[in-house]
């Protein structure tokens, strides 16, 4: 299911799909890598078909990838009435940050419980 945004609850519902389907990514990007080394052309064909399909589903979730080695994703949300993300990396056991959008990784913010997050629900 698309969401033109997420609230909180919601956006951590996706992790458990989300961490697998990144985790898939990074599989298929290191065997890539030793294909490329090794020359094997064919195969580098098959394996990029494989990530464009993990890459499209993640997308047409609504969610935004941002760095496939860092597991890095945003969710999009509407918080304090401006538009913002929740921000995410594959080892992080939850969703602990947000951002708006127009201050990227390097102004997460720790979630307090304080935000006025626009719910889905």
């Amino acid at each position: 299911m698309e969401y033109p945004y997420f609230d909180l609850e919601t956006a951590r519902e996706m992790l458990p799909w989300l961490r697998q389907q990144l985790m898939k990514l990074k599989k298929i990007k290191t065997q890539i890598e030793m294909l490329l080394v090794n020359g094997d052309k064919y195969a580098i064909q098959e394996y990029a078909s494989e990530t464009k399909k993990i890459i499209d589903e993640i997308v047409s979730r609504g969610i935004i990838i941002r760095d496939i080695d860092l597991g890095l994703v945003d969710f999009p949300a509407i918080i304090n009435n401006r538009p913002a993300f929740f921000c995410w990396k594959m080892d992080e056991e939850d969703i602990l940050y947000w951002h708006y959008t127009d201050e990227g990784f390097i102004g997460r913010k720790k979630l307090t419980g304080k935000e006025d997050v626009l719910s889905l629900r």
